[in-house]
């Protein structure tokens, strides 16, 4: 039987159903068609992104000028995610010779007599102002709560400083327990009910999970050691007076300072009044934390945002003008990147360049009350 025959032989609603069906086929192609095209069209461009990213991080790093392929490759290094970029164009030896020059260090540490912390009035409960006159070298305390808060904007990024008149409400939270997972900033903000505070120190990741869950290099909070690094540890800690120390310690050389709070990180951004030679300071651009405290013993509190279109982030020696500019003897920079956070008047103050909107998980914060 010819197929003609065949059709013929079909009633009408079997013609329509198979009409119906050669038409959804034909669609169904279409619709494969356009999403092949798109498709392509994505990878097409993909392709070409990333072309026009190795050309450009050719550039940067084979190019005529030091300062940007210093400040590119620095600012690779310094994060999580993308440290391998700096292997696809320079040898493992030209990679090291930047993490060489990064972790050099002084052997010098603070000197505690530069600071002199006025007397609480007698009358005064923690958390008070100190002394009865405001200090004219300093912004004003308008509201007389004891914390200043201003705005920081200066070249390509955006950050935010807060100024802790009394250094005694200063202190370290930890998660309930060590050898987990860390908490966020909120967590901790919440678990001591603190008015405010940034994230703090290092913490070991061996395996890129970012759990945060130990901390890293010496650190001791309210007088208990919780890691105790070996050798001497680029360290920032308070006294049972309220003094921010800053060099490299050992638990035993802290214990002797009558240390109570104290993390650790790198590098240290400001020293007995001075800034760190610039080149010790040599970094790229990214999110930042940092702590210092004027001679007054006011402590400041330093988060700038980066890694986003309305601040780029910033360089250590950025940082270190910052804190000079303010009025720091001393000064440290903290856990950067996803973990730079801050807190406030309740709730983020900056913004987190974490996708997630908030801090990662952090193995301890500096709070105060």
């Amino acid at each position: 039987m010819s197929k003609k025959e065949q059709i013929t032989e079909l009633t009408p609603d079997e013609i329509e159903a198979e009409r119906l069906r050669r038409r959804k086929k034909a669609r169904r192609r279409k619709i494969d068609t356009v999403i092949d095209r798109i498709f392509g069209f994505i990878l097409a461009t993909c392709i070409m992104i990333g072309l026009a990213g190795l050309g450009l991080e050719y550039v940067l790093v084979k190019g005529p000028s030091p300062a940007l392929k210093e400040t590119f490759v620095m600012t690779m290094l310094e994060t999580r995610r993308f440290k391998f970029i700096p292997n696809i164009f320079l040898s493992e030896a030209e990679v090291n010779d930047f993490y060489a020059s990064k972790w050099q260090r002084t052997q010098e540490n603070s000197d505690s007599s530069l600071i002199s912390i006025k007397p609480k009035d007698e009358t005064g409960e923690p958390g008070d102002t100190l002394g009865t006159e405001p200090d004219s070298r300093y912004p004003a305390d308008e509201d007389g709560d004891g914390i200043i808060f201003e705005e920081i904007k200066k070249g390509g990024f955006a950050g935010y400083m807060i100024t802790i008149l009394d250094p005694t409400r200063v202190f370290i939270g930890m998660p309930d327990f060590y050898g987990g997972s860390g908490q966020s900033l909120e967590y901790y903000i919440n678990k001591y009910d603190a008015l405010g505070g940034i994230n703090g120190g290092g913490f070991f990741d061996r395996d890129g999970s970012g759990l945060g869950g130990n901390p890293d290099g010496l650190t001791i909070i309210d007088g208990v050691c919780y890691n105790e690094a070996f050798g001497a540890s680029s360290f920032v800690g308070f006294d049972t007076d309220g003094i921010l120390h800053v060099g490299y310690y050992t638990y035993n050389e802290a214990v002797s300072l009558n240390i109570v709070n104290g993390v650790s990180f790198t590098p240290i951004l400001v020293m007995n009044g001075e800034a760190m030679d610039t080149s010790f300071l040599m970094s790229g651009v990214n999110p930042r934390t940092a702590i210092g405290q004027r001679d007054d013993g006011a402590v400041l509190m330093l988060c700038i945002d980066g890694r986003q279109a309305h601040s780029m982030g910033c360089t250590y020696q950025d940082l270190a003008e910052i804190m000079l500019d303010h009025g720091a003897v001393n000064a440290i920079n903290l856990d950067g990147g996803s973990s730079s956070s801050m807190w406030y008047e309740g709730g983020y103050v900056n913004k987190c360049s974490g996708g997630q909107g908030y801090s990662r998980n952090l193995p301890n914060a500096f709070l105060f009350k």
